[in-house]
């Protein structure tokens, strides 16, 4: 057996492989789906136990995609359908989803069709690099370290941790470091909605919202119930009039961090294929950076803390909650922005706000720049008035190396972009370019990136763009 030396230790190299795609979120779901359909040996290093990142393990069961998007996102979404009987996609552009099924779904779409190798509960403990090439990629995991080569390397981290490793170059956050505040979702079960929607309904002042919010998220508790009958999205928010009444008839019940925390956002919850579980998005963590261990827990804990505050409330005071429960929190932190790998274009805000298709777009994405304020109490939402926008593929490769790609939220993006460029559909879709990409560049028996021929690129990729 071949071995590698780092640091005096002879580490094993196990795996020899076409593409090395480096966590299992949603882009790397989408990278290592478009690798193994296009013939590539795909190897997949995971730190958790599932596919599918945030969609699944951290519970932000409710995918966005835009209605030019009719890749792998829209064919996972379409199985799940499938398999439930039901009609959720024909709501797009937001499709609640079950994430215990689409772990499932993944796994299947993955390993057993695609054919990826995938490792769960392994992480990146370094690379070895020749000059502006990765050579291996250390893995560590219950075998211990191993090494693997690959031909193309593709980071959908989140964190850009493989980026990192490698010495490339990266940017943390705003201008102050910081990015837009995380949360930690999670669900409650055995809801009454026909009885919250009948009360607000019969008492529209003290469930009037206060803040602003997505012109398709204000939606009517009549259109809630509509959409809810036909398999549509529901969305429910704000909650401030009432989270101030309740703490004023009971004074004692909410802490004064508490009443403070609740205030910030108030109640954001949304319905999910099961008809009794909704899905909150309440929680925020305020100055939050991403790159330090010491903070990604600390802010795990508060959010927990935080989830068990506001269902306490919404149990004792929210009509239809008298009888539900805590089902799950997420296992993942549900992180905005962390680390962004400099690629050999910096996608911006402005290429956003003035929908610009480059020559070289590889995906296209509607979303406009949505920002969580670092200290949570807000939401800088800009919508675009129609269209669509693309990023190109100079956004989605390591400028520092030649075999590495970019994908997911660490993609190649300021601040600002990021916010609007980051849901799960696109990611998979980022992702699905970079798979598809290193097997036309290994048909081809090229080794840079560079070398791509862009035009036979993006006819393969039509289905994103």
């Amino acid at each position: 057996m071949n071995h590698v030396e780092v640091s005096g230790l002879k580490i094993p190299v196990t795996v020899e492989t076409d593409i090395f795609v480096a966590g299992g979120g949603s882009a790397g779901v989408g990278a290592a789906i478009a690798g193994g359909r296009s013939g590539l040996k795909t190897f997949v290093a995971e730190r958790i136990f599932a596919l599918g990142g945030m969609m699944t393990s951290g519970l932000m069961s409710k995918i966005a995609i835009s209605a030019s998007n009719h890749g792998i996102a829209e064919e996972l979404l379409k199985r799940l359908d499938a398999h439930q009987k039901s009609d959720f996609l024909s709501g797009r552009h937001e499709v609640p989803i079950d994430p215990e099924l689409a772990k499932w779904m993944l796994d299947k779409m993955v390993i057993a069709e695609a054919g990826a190798d995938v490792r769960f509960g392994t992480t990146i403990s370094g690379v070895i690099k020749e000059g502006r090439d990765i050579k291996y990629v250390i893995i560590d995991s219950i075998n211990g370290l191993e090494a693997v080569q690959a031909k193309y390397y593709v980071d959908c981290t989140g964190d850009g941790q493989l980026g990192f490793k490698a010495g490339a170059s990266y940017i943390v956050g705003n201008e102050q470091g910081y990015g837009s505040s995380p949360t930690l979702m999670f669900r409650i079960a055995n809801v009454d909605i026909e009885k919250l929607i009948s009360e607000m309904e019969a008492h529209p002042d003290i469930y009037a919202s206060e803040q602003d919010t997505y012109s398709n998220h204000k939606i009517s508790p009549a259109q809630n119930r509509k959409n809810i009958a036909g398999d549509k999205y529901a969305h429910f928010a704000d909650f401030i009039p009432l989270i101030r009444q309740k703490a004023k008839e009971n004074p004692g019940f909410l802490s004064d961090w508490e009443l403070e925390m609740m205030l910030q956002r108030g109640l954001i919850f949304m319905n999910q294929p099961q008809g009794t579980h909704v899905l909150v998005n309440s929680t925020r963590i305020p100055y939050f950076k991403g790159d330090n261990s010491k903070e990604l827990s600390d802010a795990v804990v508060a959010g927990r803390k935080q989830a068990a505050a506001t269902f306490r409330f919404m149990k004792a005071f929210v009509p239809g909650f008298e009888k539900s429960f805590i089902m799950d929190t997420g296992s993942l932190l549900g992180i905005r922005e962390s680390r962004r790998l400099t690629g050999d274009y910096i996608f911006t805000d402005d290429d956003v706000n003035s929908l610009r298709r480059f020559d070289d777009g590889i995906v296209s994405n509607f979303g406009g720049v949505e920002i969580h304020s670092v200290n949570g109490k807000s939401t800088d939402i800009k919508e675009l008035q129609g269209g669509f926008y693309t990023v190109p593929y100079r956004s989605i490769i390591s400028k520092d190396l030649d075999n590495l790609y970019i994908t997911g939220r660490c993609f190649s993006a300021n601040h600002a972009a990021l916010s609007a460029a980051r849901n799960i559909a696109y990611c998979m879709a980022l992702g699905q370019a970079a798979g598809t990409a290193a097997a036309q560049l290994l048909r081809r028996n090229k080794s840079q990136i560079r070398d791509i021929d862009i035009k036979p690129l993006q006819k393969e990729l039509e289905s994103i763009i």
